[in-house]
């Protein structure tokens, strides 16, 4: 019997969530195996794969993006990745609890970071220095320091302040200091539990305490985006994600995301693509989605 849903992988130990641990890509392959690694799954947490050797590619979302050394792959939490069924490339994978990042309950960097790793997903070519810094990274793990964990943090931190989040700024056009706010942490962090439901901003506002007008102008301020697009931007990706992915019909996946009918999530999905959910999920099937 197929599972209808996306598999999920999760961090398989409590030592993982507060001390992570670093792989080489060709130990997965051996220890896991070809078809578990290459099989679409959702992560729970974070990961950066980095190459060092080969050329090949790397899937995220519906997404395929091309490899060869330099290249540094984000994938945030709740997205969608698989390596190729055939391994071409060597280099290091490195999953982290995304809390793990957070120096604390006022670091004013670690939202930006999740953010950034979640919409970059791909630097072609990191540079000299960043690359001595994951090599770092990847060696400290074999460290019996004390200060493991720390050292750890410090240059897991320092790899995305120095090329993830520039790249992301630099795409979305923002200033270093955006995605700083508290209120603003806050209305993504209810989008995320809550987009399912696809909430109005009156909705929302009235749950976070503030007007529509004041939500309109965080949300604005933040990202130049209204709170209703955000919204849109967060169900437009599980569309995406359960049409690629998952073995749910529409009309299922329109019932799961807060649509009344299928033909609705039809409207809404070609409003923002220009093609059909069943076009989009044929597409995808077929190896040419990119979208």
């Amino acid at each position: 019997m197929v599972e209808k849903n996306i598999p999920v992988e999760r961090m398989r130990s409590e030592v993982s969530l507060v001390n992570p641990n670093g792989f080489r890509i060709s130990e997965l392959y051996a220890t896991r195996g070809v078809e578990d690694v290459s099989r679409p799954h959702r992560l729970n947490f974070s990961a950066l794969v980095y190459v060092t050797e080969g050329e090949g590619v790397h899937y995220v979302d519906h997404q395929m993006y091309v490899l060869k050394p330099g290249t540094l792959i984000t994938i945030g939490r709740n997205q969608i990745h698989g390596f190729a069924q055939s391994r071409t490339v060597n280099g290091f994978v490195i999953p982290f609890n995304c809390s793990y990042l957070s120096n604390g309950p006022d670091d004013p960097h670690v939202d930006l970071m999740l953010d950034a790793i979640t919409h970059i997903n791909r630097i072609p070519n990191v540079g000299e220095n960043v690359d001595t810094l994951i090599k770092l990274l990847a060696e400290e793990f074999e460290s019996t320091s004390e200060f493991k964990a720390e050292v750890i943090r410090g240059l897991l931190r320092a790899v995305l302040l120095k090329c993830v989040v520039p790249e992301y700024l630099a795409m979305q056009s923002l200033p270093m200091t955006t995605n700083t706010h508290t209120d603003f942490i806050r209305l993504k962090q209810y989008i995320e539990a809550n987009f399912a439901e696809r909430p109005s901003t009156t909705d929302i506002a009235l749950v976070l305490g503030k007007s529509v007008k004041q939500l309109d102008k965080l949300a604005r301020s933040n990202t130049g985006d209204s709170v209703k697009d955000l919204v849109d931007d967060r169900v437009l990706v599980e569309v995406k994600r359960l049409l690629a992915f998952s073995q749910y019909s529409i009309a299922d996946i329109a019932a799961k995301l807060g649509f009344n009918e299928a033909t609705n999530m039809t409207k809404f999905f070609k409003r923002h693509t220009e093609i059909s959910p069943k076009d989009f999920r044929q597409l995808c099937r077929m190896g040419l989605c990119n979208r």
